[in-house]
């Protein structure tokens, strides 16, 4: 199984849970110059920009201790190109899904609402 297959079960796996929660799916896997965004979903109130980290059971770095200040850049780049393509209606959120795999099948989910915002990100948006 390659590296791609166990992220594409991981992100499976978090649009059942967050569907469960009420949450619709708008974008898989959404890329742009800036980078990707693996799951776009909203609520009632919420558009959630949700990155997976799928993690073997014992990994010495977590899902969420992965997404570094260079990736939450990424993140926040390709959100303010969707928006800008697809302009917002609701509040934006980055959330972090990090998925725990036992024998490559997803055993449990840690789900991070708010994992992080624009603080301190210091850029400067252009759509060009």
């Amino acid at each position: 199984m390659t590296k791609k297959d166990l992220g594409n079960r991981g992100e499976d796996a978090v649009c059942r849970y967050i569907q469960k929660y009420g949450y619709s799916i708008l974008e898989r896997n959404f890329n742009c110059p800036n980078g990707e965004i693996d799951i776009i979903a909203e609520n009632s109130d919420t558009i959630a920009f949700i990155e997976v980290k799928s993690r073997k059971e014992q990994s010495m770095v977590s899902g969420a201790e992965a997404v570094n200040h260079v990736k939450k850049l990424r993140i926040i780049k390709t959100a303010a190109w969707y928006s800008y393509a697809k302009p917002l209606t609701k509040q934006p959120r980055f959330d972090i899904a990090e998925v725990i795999l036992k024998n490559n099948i997803p055993s449990a989910i840690r789900y991070y609402k708010s994992a992080f915002d624009m603080t301190g990100c210091g850029i400067m948006l252009s759509f060009k």
